[in-house]
Protein backbone atom coordinates (compact mmCIF):
# COMPACT_ATOMS: atom_id res chain seq x y z
CA UNK A 1 0.00 0.00 0.00
CA UNK A 2 2.79 2.44 1.08
CA UNK A 3 4.28 1.72 -2.57
CA UNK A 4 1.62 2.61 -4.17
CA UNK A 5 0.90 6.11 -2.22
CA UNK A 6 4.33 6.44 -2.86
CA UNK A 7 4.09 6.05 -7.33
CA UNK A 8 0.80 7.84 -7.02
CA UNK A 9 2.60 10.83 -5.23
CA UNK A 10 5.16 10.62 -7.77
CA UNK A 11 2.73 10.79 -10.87
CA UNK A 12 1.27 13.87 -9.52
CA UNK A 13 4.52 15.97 -9.07
CA UNK A 14 5.48 15.02 -12.63
CA UNK A 15 2.20 16.00 -14.23
CA UNK A 16 2.74 19.17 -11.97
CA UNK A 17 5.81 20.07 -13.55
CA UNK A 18 4.23 19.74 -16.89
CA UNK A 19 1.64 21.89 -16.59
CA UNK A 20 3.51 24.36 -15.08
CA UNK A 21 4.35 26.61 -18.59
CA UNK A 22 3.05 29.84 -16.53
CA UNK A 23 4.00 31.36 -13.37
CA UNK A 24 3.15 34.75 -11.38
CA UNK A 25 5.58 37.46 -11.76
CA UNK A 26 6.44 40.28 -8.80
CA UNK A 27 3.40 42.77 -10.26
CA UNK A 28 1.06 39.58 -9.89
CA UNK A 29 0.78 39.04 -13.91
CA UNK A 30 1.62 36.03 -16.06
CA UNK A 31 4.93 35.46 -17.22
CA UNK A 32 6.19 32.96 -19.75
CA UNK A 33 8.31 29.99 -18.30
CA UNK A 34 10.10 27.87 -20.47
CA UNK A 35 8.38 24.44 -19.62
CA UNK A 36 10.16 20.83 -19.02
CA UNK A 37 10.88 19.60 -22.59
CA UNK A 38 8.76 17.06 -24.30
CA UNK A 39 10.72 13.06 -24.07
CA UNK A 40 12.26 14.27 -20.57
CA UNK A 41 12.14 11.33 -18.53
CA UNK A 42 11.47 11.93 -15.13
CA UNK A 43 12.79 9.15 -12.42
CA UNK A 44 11.65 9.73 -8.60
CA UNK A 45 13.03 7.21 -5.64
CA UNK A 46 11.95 6.62 -2.21
CA UNK A 47 14.59 5.24 0.12
CA UNK A 48 13.61 3.37 3.09
CA UNK A 49 15.60 2.59 6.49
CA UNK A 50 15.05 0.65 9.27
CA UNK A 51 15.42 -1.08 12.65
CA UNK A 52 14.35 -4.05 14.98
CA UNK A 53 12.82 -3.62 17.76
CA UNK A 54 16.04 -4.40 19.91
CA UNK A 55 17.16 -1.44 17.94
CA UNK A 56 19.23 -2.89 15.30
CA UNK A 57 19.88 -1.26 12.25
CA UNK A 58 19.55 -2.37 8.67
CA UNK A 59 20.31 -2.27 5.49
CA UNK A 60 17.94 0.59 3.30
CA UNK A 61 15.72 -0.36 0.50
CA UNK A 62 14.61 1.66 -2.25
CA UNK A 63 12.07 1.91 -5.01
CA UNK A 64 12.10 4.01 -8.32
CA UNK A 65 9.64 5.07 -11.12
CA UNK A 66 10.22 6.70 -13.68
CA UNK A 67 7.49 9.50 -15.85
CA UNK A 68 8.25 10.50 -19.48
CA UNK A 69 7.13 14.19 -19.86
CA UNK A 70 4.36 14.27 -22.80
CA UNK A 71 3.85 17.46 -25.81
CA UNK A 72 2.09 20.73 -24.55
CA UNK A 73 1.51 23.47 -27.11
CA UNK A 74 1.97 26.98 -27.01
CA UNK A 75 1.64 29.77 -29.19
CA UNK A 76 2.62 33.68 -29.17
CA UNK A 77 2.51 36.14 -31.97
CA UNK A 78 3.40 39.61 -31.10
CA UNK A 79 3.66 42.44 -33.37
CA UNK A 80 3.33 46.34 -33.58
CA UNK A 81 0.08 47.46 -32.22
CA UNK A 82 -0.95 50.60 -34.49
CA UNK A 83 0.69 51.75 -37.45
CA UNK A 84 -0.02 54.97 -39.52
CA UNK A 85 1.09 54.50 -43.84
CA UNK A 86 -0.11 57.27 -45.98
CA UNK A 87 -3.15 57.25 -48.23
CA UNK A 88 -2.33 56.18 -50.54
CA UNK A 89 0.55 54.03 -50.03
CA UNK A 90 2.29 51.22 -51.30
CA UNK A 91 4.54 48.53 -49.84
CA UNK A 92 3.77 49.05 -46.54
CA UNK A 93 4.84 45.89 -44.16
CA UNK A 94 3.74 44.40 -40.98
CA UNK A 95 6.43 42.34 -39.15
CA UNK A 96 4.90 39.55 -36.48
CA UNK A 97 6.86 37.22 -34.59
CA UNK A 98 5.59 33.67 -33.95
CA UNK A 99 7.23 31.90 -31.05
CA UNK A 100 7.04 28.67 -30.17
CA UNK A 101 6.20 28.61 -26.26
CA UNK A 102 5.36 24.59 -25.77
CA UNK A 103 8.09 22.04 -25.05
CA UNK A 104 8.42 20.63 -27.85
CA UNK A 105 8.98 21.20 -31.48
CA UNK A 106 5.96 22.42 -33.52
CA UNK A 107 5.08 23.91 -36.89
CA UNK A 108 2.38 26.64 -37.59
CA UNK A 109 -0.23 28.30 -39.32
CA UNK A 110 -1.45 31.43 -39.99
CA UNK A 111 -4.71 33.45 -40.77
CA UNK A 112 -6.00 36.46 -41.29
CA UNK A 113 -8.47 39.07 -40.43
CA UNK A 114 -9.14 42.42 -42.13
CA UNK A 115 -12.33 44.56 -40.10
CA UNK A 116 -12.80 46.94 -42.33
CA UNK A 117 -12.60 46.24 -46.29
CA UNK A 118 -11.36 48.80 -48.82
CA UNK A 119 -8.49 50.43 -46.66
CA UNK A 120 -5.59 47.62 -47.22
CA UNK A 121 -5.08 45.02 -49.55
CA UNK A 122 -2.56 42.51 -48.73
CA UNK A 123 0.28 42.40 -51.65
CA UNK A 124 2.33 39.29 -50.21
CA UNK A 125 3.51 37.14 -47.11
CA UNK A 126 7.09 37.05 -46.59
CA UNK A 127 8.88 33.81 -44.77
CA UNK A 128 12.39 32.86 -44.63
CA UNK A 129 13.14 35.56 -47.22
CA UNK A 130 10.44 33.69 -49.70
CA UNK A 131 7.35 35.89 -50.91
CA UNK A 132 3.95 34.32 -50.61
CA UNK A 133 1.35 35.51 -53.20
CA UNK A 134 -1.65 33.87 -50.70
CA UNK A 135 -1.57 32.78 -47.42
CA UNK A 136 -2.44 28.89 -48.62
CA UNK A 137 0.82 29.20 -50.40
CA UNK A 138 2.92 30.65 -46.70
CA UNK A 139 0.81 27.84 -44.92
CA UNK A 140 2.31 25.29 -46.95
CA UNK A 141 5.73 26.46 -46.21
CA UNK A 142 5.20 26.99 -42.98
CA UNK A 143 3.83 23.43 -42.61
CA UNK A 144 7.11 22.39 -43.42
CA UNK A 145 9.31 24.21 -41.11
CA UNK A 146 9.80 22.59 -37.76
CA UNK A 147 9.67 25.20 -34.70
CA UNK A 148 11.87 24.02 -31.87
CA UNK A 149 10.89 25.62 -28.33
CA UNK A 150 11.63 28.56 -27.74
CA UNK A 151 12.32 30.18 -31.00
CA UNK A 152 10.64 32.17 -33.18
CA UNK A 153 9.69 32.69 -36.85
CA UNK A 154 8.78 36.05 -38.41
CA UNK A 155 6.37 36.41 -41.37
CA UNK A 156 6.07 39.87 -42.74
CA UNK A 157 2.86 40.54 -44.17
CA UNK A 158 3.45 43.31 -47.60
CA UNK A 159 0.44 45.95 -47.69
CA UNK A 160 -1.05 48.96 -49.97
CA UNK A 161 -3.31 51.94 -48.55
CA UNK A 162 -6.37 52.84 -50.79
CA UNK A 163 -6.20 56.18 -51.26
CA UNK A 164 -8.73 59.09 -49.72
CA UNK A 165 -9.00 57.02 -46.44
CA UNK A 166 -7.57 58.94 -44.13
CA UNK A 167 -8.70 58.66 -40.71
CA UNK A 168 -10.40 55.51 -41.15
CA UNK A 169 -9.24 52.58 -39.09
CA UNK A 170 -9.04 48.93 -39.72
CA UNK A 171 -7.76 46.06 -37.49
CA UNK A 172 -5.31 43.86 -39.01
CA UNK A 173 -5.23 40.04 -37.09
CA UNK A 174 -2.96 37.93 -37.89
CA UNK A 175 -3.78 34.68 -35.96
CA UNK A 176 -1.42 31.30 -35.30
CA UNK A 177 -2.56 28.23 -34.55
CA UNK A 178 -0.29 24.85 -33.46
CA UNK A 179 -0.29 22.23 -35.82
CA UNK A 180 0.56 19.53 -33.20
CA UNK A 181 -2.53 20.97 -31.09
CA UNK A 182 -4.32 23.34 -33.25
CA UNK A 183 -6.67 24.19 -29.97
CA UNK A 184 -3.45 26.16 -29.20
CA UNK A 185 -4.06 30.00 -31.11
CA UNK A 186 -2.89 33.36 -30.73
CA UNK A 187 -3.26 36.54 -32.17
CA UNK A 188 -2.15 40.01 -32.26
CA UNK A 189 -4.00 42.89 -33.54
CA UNK A 190 -2.17 45.54 -35.47
CA UNK A 191 -4.85 48.84 -35.71
CA UNK A 192 -3.87 50.66 -39.05
CA UNK A 193 -5.02 53.99 -39.12
CA UNK A 194 -3.84 55.98 -42.56
CA UNK A 195 -2.66 59.61 -41.79
CA UNK A 196 -5.46 61.96 -42.47
CA UNK A 197 -4.14 65.22 -44.48
CA UNK A 198 -6.49 68.05 -44.61
CA UNK A 199 -7.02 71.43 -47.52
CA UNK A 200 -9.92 73.19 -48.65
CA UNK A 201 -10.22 75.15 -51.66
CA UNK A 202 -13.23 77.52 -52.26
CA UNK A 203 -14.04 78.60 -56.48
CA UNK A 204 -14.25 80.80 -57.91
CA UNK A 205 -12.16 83.66 -56.91
CA UNK A 206 -13.56 86.65 -58.51
CA UNK A 207 -13.79 87.97 -61.71
CA UNK A 208 -17.82 87.46 -61.62
CA UNK A 209 -18.46 91.45 -62.45
CA UNK A 210 -21.96 91.03 -61.70
CA UNK A 211 -24.24 93.49 -62.25
CA UNK A 212 -27.12 93.76 -59.86
CA UNK A 213 -30.26 96.09 -58.83
CA UNK A 214 -31.08 97.10 -55.47
CA UNK A 215 -33.46 94.30 -54.56
CA UNK A 216 -36.48 96.14 -53.04
CA UNK A 217 -37.58 92.67 -51.82
CA UNK A 218 -35.83 90.64 -54.34
CA UNK A 219 -32.96 88.20 -53.13
CA UNK A 220 -30.19 87.11 -55.40
CA UNK A 221 -28.30 83.49 -54.98
CA UNK A 222 -24.28 83.37 -55.64
CA UNK A 223 -22.74 79.33 -56.23
CA UNK A 224 -19.98 78.80 -54.83
CA UNK A 225 -17.70 75.12 -54.79
CA UNK A 226 -15.96 73.89 -51.87
CA UNK A 227 -13.63 71.12 -52.53
CA UNK A 228 -12.13 68.54 -50.04
CA UNK A 229 -8.59 67.99 -50.63
CA UNK A 230 -7.86 66.20 -47.80
CA UNK A 231 -7.21 62.19 -47.99
CA UNK A 232 -10.30 61.63 -45.79
CA UNK A 233 -13.72 62.68 -44.87
CA UNK A 234 -13.65 66.16 -43.26
CA UNK A 235 -16.41 68.64 -41.84
CA UNK A 236 -15.84 72.50 -42.92
CA UNK A 237 -17.46 75.47 -41.45
CA UNK A 238 -18.77 77.90 -43.89
CA UNK A 239 -19.13 81.67 -43.18
CA UNK A 240 -20.19 84.11 -45.82
CA UNK A 241 -19.26 87.51 -45.98
CA UNK A 242 -18.64 91.27 -47.44
CA UNK A 243 -16.33 93.50 -47.98
CA UNK A 244 -18.28 96.57 -48.78
CA UNK A 245 -21.97 98.24 -47.97
CA UNK A 246 -24.13 96.99 -50.47
CA UNK A 247 -24.51 93.41 -49.90
CA UNK A 248 -26.45 91.64 -46.93
CA UNK A 249 -26.09 87.98 -46.51
CA UNK A 250 -29.80 86.03 -45.96
CA UNK A 251 -28.64 82.73 -45.34
CA UNK A 252 -25.39 79.89 -46.36
CA UNK A 253 -26.69 76.63 -47.96
CA UNK A 254 -30.06 77.03 -46.93
CA UNK A 255 -29.67 77.65 -43.35
CA UNK A 256 -30.79 81.51 -41.92
CA UNK A 257 -27.88 83.70 -41.28
CA UNK A 258 -24.13 83.87 -42.48
CA UNK A 259 -22.81 80.72 -41.18
CA UNK A 260 -23.03 77.04 -41.06
CA UNK A 261 -21.23 73.79 -41.31
CA UNK A 262 -21.18 70.73 -43.97
CA UNK A 263 -19.35 66.98 -44.31
CA UNK A 264 -17.94 66.49 -46.98
CA UNK A 265 -16.06 63.27 -48.51
CA UNK A 266 -12.29 63.26 -49.56
CA UNK A 267 -11.35 64.56 -52.86
CA UNK A 268 -15.15 65.93 -53.71
CA UNK A 269 -16.70 69.10 -53.99
CA UNK A 270 -19.84 70.34 -52.73
CA UNK A 271 -22.03 73.63 -54.32
CA UNK A 272 -22.83 75.97 -51.81
CA UNK A 273 -25.80 78.67 -52.22
CA UNK A 274 -25.33 81.74 -50.70
CA UNK A 275 -28.63 84.37 -51.01
CA UNK A 276 -28.17 87.68 -50.58
CA UNK A 277 -29.66 91.27 -51.20
CA UNK A 278 -28.83 94.47 -52.16
CA UNK A 279 -29.12 97.56 -50.90
CA UNK A 280 -30.86 101.01 -52.34
CA UNK A 281 -27.29 102.65 -52.89
CA UNK A 282 -26.05 104.37 -55.76
CA UNK A 283 -25.26 102.93 -59.24
CA UNK A 284 -20.98 102.02 -59.84
CA UNK A 285 -20.97 100.93 -55.97
CA UNK A 286 -18.94 97.80 -55.59
CA UNK A 287 -18.95 95.75 -53.19
CA UNK A 288 -17.57 91.61 -53.04
CA UNK A 289 -18.90 88.34 -51.39
CA UNK A 290 -17.40 86.44 -49.62
CA UNK A 291 -17.76 82.43 -48.31
CA UNK A 292 -14.72 80.99 -46.44
CA UNK A 293 -14.32 77.44 -45.40
CA UNK A 294 -12.19 76.12 -42.99
CA UNK A 295 -11.44 72.81 -41.83
CA UNK A 296 -12.65 71.54 -38.69
CA UNK A 297 -10.21 68.68 -38.59
CA UNK A 298 -7.38 71.35 -38.91
CA UNK A 299 -8.24 74.87 -38.61
CA UNK A 300 -5.43 76.56 -39.97
CA UNK A 301 -6.55 74.91 -43.46
CA UNK A 302 -8.66 77.77 -45.05
CA UNK A 303 -9.72 79.48 -47.81
CA UNK A 304 -12.37 81.89 -49.51
CA UNK A 305 -14.21 82.37 -52.64
CA UNK A 306 -15.25 85.92 -53.67
CA UNK A 307 -17.87 86.92 -56.42
CA UNK A 308 -17.63 90.88 -57.10
CA UNK A 309 -20.66 92.91 -57.68
CA UNK A 310 -21.64 96.20 -59.22
CA UNK A 311 -25.16 97.88 -58.03
CA UNK A 312 -26.77 98.97 -61.27
CA UNK A 313 -29.85 101.19 -62.46
CA UNK A 314 -31.72 102.54 -65.01
CA UNK A 315 -31.10 106.03 -65.43
CA UNK A 316 -33.90 107.94 -67.69
CA UNK A 317 -33.32 111.30 -69.57
CA UNK A 318 -35.84 112.77 -71.34
CA UNK A 319 -35.85 114.90 -74.50
CA UNK A 320 -39.01 117.45 -75.85
CA UNK A 321 -38.96 118.98 -79.42
CA UNK A 322 -41.97 120.95 -81.44
CA UNK A 323 -41.95 120.56 -85.20
CA UNK A 324 -44.11 121.70 -87.78
CA UNK A 325 -47.34 119.94 -89.03
CA UNK A 326 -44.95 117.71 -91.76
CA UNK A 327 -42.95 116.31 -88.69
CA UNK A 328 -40.11 116.96 -90.28
CA UNK A 329 -39.54 121.09 -89.65
CA UNK A 330 -38.14 121.83 -85.98
CA UNK A 331 -40.02 125.10 -84.72
CA UNK A 332 -36.81 127.27 -83.17
CA UNK A 333 -38.65 129.24 -80.40
CA UNK A 334 -35.85 131.81 -80.65
CA UNK A 335 -36.49 132.49 -84.34
CA UNK A 336 -39.80 130.81 -85.29
CA UNK A 337 -43.40 131.56 -84.08
CA UNK A 338 -46.68 129.70 -84.40
CA UNK A 339 -49.88 130.96 -85.69
CA UNK A 340 -52.97 130.43 -84.16
CA UNK A 341 -55.05 127.48 -85.18
CA UNK A 342 -51.88 126.02 -86.40
CA UNK A 343 -51.26 121.91 -86.02
CA UNK A 344 -47.73 120.99 -84.37
CA UNK A 345 -46.26 118.53 -82.96
CA UNK A 346 -44.35 117.68 -79.45
CA UNK A 347 -42.29 114.80 -80.18
CA UNK A 348 -40.88 113.27 -76.40
CA UNK A 349 -38.22 110.93 -76.28
CA UNK A 350 -36.98 108.86 -73.19
CA UNK A 351 -33.36 107.53 -73.60
CA UNK A 352 -31.83 104.61 -70.65
CA UNK A 353 -28.50 106.01 -69.56
CA UNK A 354 -27.69 103.38 -67.23
CA UNK A 355 -26.61 100.10 -67.28
CA UNK A 356 -29.71 98.25 -66.11
CA UNK A 357 -32.75 98.16 -68.08
CA UNK A 358 -36.17 100.32 -67.19
CA UNK A 359 -38.62 97.96 -66.65
CA UNK A 360 -41.42 100.43 -67.13
CA UNK A 361 -41.43 104.12 -68.20
CA UNK A 362 -44.45 106.29 -68.45
CA UNK A 363 -44.92 109.85 -69.93
CA UNK A 364 -47.34 112.28 -68.72
CA UNK A 365 -47.89 115.41 -70.63
CA UNK A 366 -50.25 117.93 -69.38
CA UNK A 367 -50.36 120.46 -72.62
CA UNK A 368 -51.11 124.06 -71.96
CA UNK A 369 -54.63 125.91 -72.18
CA UNK A 370 -53.36 127.45 -75.15
CA UNK A 371 -53.37 124.16 -76.95
CA UNK A 372 -56.32 121.62 -77.90
CA UNK A 373 -55.43 117.58 -78.16
CA UNK A 374 -56.06 116.12 -81.44
CA UNK A 375 -54.03 112.79 -81.61
CA UNK A 376 -50.62 110.72 -80.28
CA UNK A 377 -48.90 107.80 -81.23
CA UNK A 378 -45.35 105.92 -80.71
CA UNK A 379 -43.05 105.12 -82.10
CA UNK A 380 -43.10 101.65 -82.64
CA UNK A 381 -44.81 99.23 -80.66
CA UNK A 382 -44.90 98.94 -77.68
CA UNK A 383 -47.01 102.64 -76.45
CA UNK A 384 -50.25 102.53 -74.69
CA UNK A 385 -51.36 105.88 -75.18
CA UNK A 386 -54.06 108.03 -73.77
CA UNK A 387 -55.57 111.53 -72.81
CA UNK A 388 -57.73 112.93 -71.02
CA UNK A 389 -58.23 116.64 -72.25
CA UNK A 390 -55.20 117.96 -72.72
CA UNK A 391 -53.23 115.28 -70.43
CA UNK A 392 -51.59 112.95 -72.06
CA UNK A 393 -49.94 109.76 -70.96
CA UNK A 394 -48.25 107.16 -72.73
CA UNK A 395 -47.19 103.92 -71.10
CA UNK A 396 -44.05 102.07 -72.58
CA UNK A 397 -45.53 98.60 -71.96
CA UNK A 398 -42.15 96.53 -72.91
CA UNK A 399 -38.58 97.31 -70.71
CA UNK A 400 -36.33 100.15 -72.25
CA UNK A 401 -33.05 98.68 -72.87
CA UNK A 402 -29.77 100.43 -71.22
CA UNK A 403 -28.69 102.79 -73.99
CA UNK A 404 -31.99 102.45 -76.00
CA UNK A 405 -34.25 105.41 -76.73
CA UNK A 406 -38.17 105.41 -77.59
CA UNK A 407 -40.64 108.23 -78.48
CA UNK A 408 -44.06 109.75 -78.85
CA UNK A 409 -45.58 112.40 -80.93
CA UNK A 410 -48.42 114.37 -79.44
CA UNK A 411 -50.28 116.50 -81.85
CA UNK A 412 -51.95 119.80 -80.71
CA UNK A 413 -53.83 122.72 -82.51
CA UNK A 414 -53.02 126.25 -80.83
CA UNK A 415 -55.98 128.06 -80.16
Amino acid sequence: MMWTRLRSASRSLGMMALASALTLGAAGQLRAQSPTPEGTVITNTATVSFTDANGNAYGTVSASVNVTVGFVAGIDVAGAASVTPGSPSAANTLTFTIQNMGNGTDQVQVAENISVASVITVQHYTFNAVNYATLAALNVALAAANVTQGSTITVQVSYDVAANKGGVATNYTLTGTSVRDNAKTDNQVTTITPAQTYAVAVTPDGGQNLQKLPSNGTNYTFTFTVANNGNGGDNFSLVASHTGAAITVVSVNGVAGTSTSVAIAASTTMNIDVVYSVGNVAAGTTDNLVLTATSVGDNSKTDNGTADLTVIRPAIAVAKAVYRNDQVTAINNTTDRVLPNETIWYKVSVTNNGASVAASVSIADNLSAELTFLSASGDAAGWSISNTGNNVTANLTVALAAGATRFVWIQAQVK
